[in-house]
């Protein structure tokens, strides 16, 4: 018999009052109340401000759950990781530290790139191909043959962001002009839609982020980023097109309501409505199985030698 898969539990927002027993996890909202067991919870991600008691830490801990904290705009705080899940993982970690460097670079920017062509592909496909200029859609597939041509780890890099940056501003053209999407931008976010895919790859990160720590590998020793959660952001790279973009564009393709987000105070914040929205749609397309499987490819990778060939 196979193990029950455990839920994610996403807080998402402000004022949310998180506590439980040694049985159950009880999330409160305004005048919503929602309780949980505390067995069937494999993850607890809690994105913005609330209030989170010791009893509820303490009690996830102990049943093997993780804790994944974000600010409001989904920038990862920190884990918090049960016992036991973190050890035993020097010498994977060692041969992480000997190993890492151009050849998985190289993969995981092949393989992101190709996502995103696909993703490109698949609208032109279906609604047209009014949203390239001239020469665009040559620019990408040219770049991407380049990939295997540039030694240096700084032209992999500076390539990989241009690329990224295009499918942005492809992508950008497909939604409606009054959301004011036109390329990622930096926190604080002016527009919902950066809002809504940096909300969803909070997600993403989260359960990628199980996965390597699962695995025994450093989260923050990344072979194409650099700096905390380094690895995590290289893994969930060529997942973000159909994970997390697709659904998000497409929901703004379909519209949304001035009352779904604020944008007068300077950033954009997402209503509760929205939130829960886009929260019920990333359930069913973030495949946390999907993910684990890349991480455990790098493992087995990083222990035996063999190629490492990620499949999204």
């Amino acid at each position: 018999m196979t193990e029950k898969a455990r839920a994610w539990v996403t807080v998402a927002g402000f004022g949310g009052h998180i506590k439980a027993t040694r049985t159950t996890l009880t999330v409160r909202k305004k005048n919503e109340e929602r309780q949980y067991d505390i067995r069937d919870v494999g993850h607890l991600i809690v994105v913005g401000g609330h209030t989170i008691h010791t009893s509820a830490v303490i009690s996830l801990l102990r049943a093997g759950a993780f804790i994944s904290i974000f600010d409001a705009d989904g920038q990862p705080a920190g884990q918090l990781t049960p016992p036991g899940m973190g050890d035993a993982a020097t010498a994977l970690r060692s041969a992480q530290n000997r190993a890492f460097g151009h050849t998985y670079a190289l993969a995981f920017a092949e393989k992101a790139m190709n996502e995103r062509l696909l993703a490109i592909e698949r609208y032109g496909n279906a609604s047209g191909w009014d949203l390239l200029y001239e020469g665009e859609l040559e620019f990408l597939h040219r770049s991407r043959e380049e990939y295997p041509f540039l030694i240096k780890m700084d032209e992999l890099r500076r390539l990989h962001q241009m690329s990224t940056d295009m499918y942005y501003e492809v992508m950008g053209r497909t939604l409606p002009g009054g959301l004011e999407f036109q390329r990622r931008t930096k926190r604080p976010h002016p527009d919902p839609v950066n809002a809504m895919l940096s909300f969803g790859y909070a997600v993403l990160y989260s359960a990628a982020n199980v996965a390597v720590i699962a695995a025994g590998l450093d989260p923050d020793h990344g072979v194409f980023k650099e700096g905390p959660g380094g690895l995590v952001y290289d893994v969930i790279d060529g997942f973000k097109p159909t994970m997390v973009d697709d659904p998000v564009f497409a929901l703004a393709r379909a519209g949304l309501g001035r009352g779904e987000y604020e944008t007068g105070i300077g950033r954009c914040v997402l209503s509760e409505c929205l939130a829960t929205r886009l929260l019920s749609v990333l359930h069913r397309t973030i495949r946390e199985e999907r993910v684990t499987a890349v991480v455990r490819d790098l493992a087995h990778s990083l222990k035996t030698g063999e190629n490492f060939s990620p499949v999204y």
